[in-house]
């Protein structure tokens, strides 16, 4: 994919050939004249034209940027007349004479990068180079996964060519560029009141709020862990589950906003918290403010820049208010937390106790955001067609019918290895089941779920685009990433050994395929595009959870495969969904079929 960075230049004696051939002058004529390097190698009549073709084409382009449409309409049209070969010609002179001005915000990026990548940042709505810089700065070095069909290589090229002129088009932040950033390597103190919370990783207590004669401690001969101050005590806590699981890191984001929360807006250290203060802090989690400290788009966390961590001068702890469920979701976790430390005997009492509990309603499974069976169909026919463009697309399809047809979380899917796959004996063969997965799910169970028979050969030719053969597989992940390893965090996986997708890699995998899959229905079936919102990774368990009902697997299998503890969460797959209930209630409403009346004919 190439990439224009900026008009073409052109030289004296090239446009002078053009003003020529504007004038009518013979082709064979130009090129010797004005288009030779040398006496001996004249371009042919095929050559020189379309040299000519090129030249005039960089004109009209730079007539275009300087908002002259009539200098371009004048080159690209010339009249037959000498005044309209004259005009022409001028127009060529005065284009001469204004130059390449510098890429401004308000340009089109057709103007600027090849078409092929114009038109596809054009349908990701993208229409000037100010709302490209814009994407960047809001999502970071991963904005290209919101634009279908844009790949790293093209995405790294164009950011260097806005860096480049980030005195018309606007600074992009280091969490774009990945320059150094004027963060204090290895740390970033809270500062109380005026403060910018920061993640848990670089982050410093104040001396005066670190929690170590918190009036919430409990005597500290009596405390059964080593933690000094609360940054301590609550990476303690964090240690209980492995480094990088989903659990660690959700419960690291909760903790590390009530952390920064405490000392910025409150001035008061994690051991002084009162149930006052959590009662602030629920209110807080409904309306973040002021929004500029708190809220952002979703960035990396952290930079490591020659080996060092820094902090992401963009990043925020939210990116808006907490929905219901997820505010009360936050309480359950930082409820935990201090339970856990007042039987730690590091905090003397729980300031999360006593406060009346928040009711959300609704049920724990949405079983509604379960993928379509129309829009699923049609997925699967997109990604077997596209499956023969390139490994990447192979990928996207193995993932996703992966997930669709086991019933698997995203981090067990990530997880999974090729030696715990068992394929079915003869007696329980069929056409459209594999075999079975061995997993460890959710609480550390392990448990089995099933391969079909597509999902097993979608995997068999992404394995052949790493050079690998089924029989010769006896470990390893299911899926890993066919790109080089580029990133510090990606070469940290390898050096540990772990090769396969991550759980936010392989999420965010299966999120770029939804987005690609919408803006095919967008071109091709605007009908289904509504049905198609829900593409994320828990859309598709909760698609194999009502499939599986559907299909009339008894309740106590699909609790098994899909790991439930309580076979009353597999029951909500039992229960109709919103299009089944409206259908079958609908014929309550429909008009009696009434016998006709029979004519009695008296005698």
């Amino acid at each position: 994919m190439g990439i224009v960075e900026a008009v073409p230049a052109t030289t004296r004696s090239e446009t002078a050939a053009l003003r020529a051939w504007l004038q009518g002058l013979p082709v064979e004529d130009i090129a010797g004249r004005w288009l030779a390097p040398d006496p001996d190698e004249v371009p042919t009549a095929r050559q020189a034209l379309a040299t000519l073709h090129a030249v005039r084409d960089a004109l009209v382009q730079r007539a275009h940027l300087h908002g002259r449409e009539d200098l371009a309409r004048a080159c690209m049209t010339p009249g037959r007349s000498g005044i309209g070969m004259d005009r022409s010609v001028d127009a060529v002179r005065e284009l001469e004479a204004l130059g390449t001005p510098a890429p401004q915000a308000g340009h089109g990026v057709h103007l600027w990068l090849a078409g092929p990548l114009a038109r596809r940042l054009q349908r990701a709505g993208v229409t000037t180079l100010g709302d490209l810089v814009a994407l960047c700065n809001l999502r970071g070095r991963s904005w290209w996964r919101h634009v279908p069909r844009v790949g790293p290589q093209a995405a790294a090229h164009i950011v260097k060519v806005l860096d480049r002129h980030a005195g018309t088009l606007g600074q992009l932040g280091a969490h774009v560029t990945g320059a150094a950033l004027p963060a204090v390597a290895g740390g970033s103190t809270l500062r109380p009141v005026a403060g910018i919370a920061v993640p848990l990783e670089v982050m410093q207590l104040p001396r005066e709020l670190n929690g170590a004669d918190g009036i919430n401690r409990a005597p500290h001969e009596r405390s059964v862990i080593a933690a000094r101050d609360d940054y301590q005590a609550i990476q303690t806590w964090l240690s209980l589950w492995p480094a990088g699981s989903p659990t660690r890191r959700a419960y690291r984001k909760e903790a590390e906003r009530f952390l920064a929360w405490i000392i910025v807006e409150r001035g008061k250290a994690f051991s002084d918290a009162l149930t006052d203060d959590c009662l602030a802090y629920r209110a807080f989690l409904c309306d973040p403010q002021p929004a500029a400290c708190w809220c952002g788009p979703q960035v990396p966390r952290a930079i490591e820049v020659g080996g060092t961590m820094h902090c992401n001068p963009a990043w925020r702890p939210f990116t808006g208010s907490l929905s219901p469920r997820s505010a009360r979701y936050a309480e359950t976790v930082l409820a935990s937390l201090c339970g856990w430390l007042v039987a730690r005997r590091y905090l003397d009492s729980n300031p999360w106790e006593g406060l009346p509990k928040v009711r959300h309603v609704g049920q724990s499974i949405d079983i509604e955001r379960a993928v379509p069976v129309d829009v699923s169909a049609a997925l699967e026919s997109w990604l077997d067609a596209e499956s023969g463009i390139s490994p990447q697309m192979r990928v996207l399809r193995a993932a996703i019918l992966l997930l669709r047809d086991s019933g698997m979380r995203c981090f067990e899917a990530a997880a999974a290895d090729c030696a715990s796959l068992h394929q079915a004996e003869e007696e329980t063969q069929s056409p459209g089941l594999w075999g079975e997965l061995m997993i460890v799910g959710k609480g550390g169970k392990a448990r089995h779920v099933p391969i079909s028979t597509r999902a097993y050969q979608a995997l068999v030719q992404h394995w052949a685009d790493r050079g690998l053969n089924p029989g010769d597989m006896l470990s390893g992940p299911l899926l890993a990433p066919l790109s080089d390893i580029t990133t510090p965090r990606a070469r940290a996986k390898a050096a540990d050994g772990r090769l396969g997708y991550s759980d936010r890699g392989l999420r965010h995998l299966v999120e770029r395929a939804g987005r690609m899959f919408r803006a095919h229905l967008a071109q091709h079936d605007p009908q289904l595009l509504t049905a198609a919102q829900s593409l994320h990774p828990h859309a598709f368990r909760h698609a194999f959870g009502t499939f599986a009902t559907e299909a009339g697997v008894p309740l106590d299998v699909l609790q098994a495969y899909m790991g439930h503890a309580s076979p009353a969460t597999s029951a909500l797959y039992n229960k109709a969904g919103a299009r089944r209930r409206r259908g079958e209630i609908a014929k309550l409403y429909a008009p009696a079929q009434r016998p006709a009346r029979s004519s009695i004919v008296r005698e």
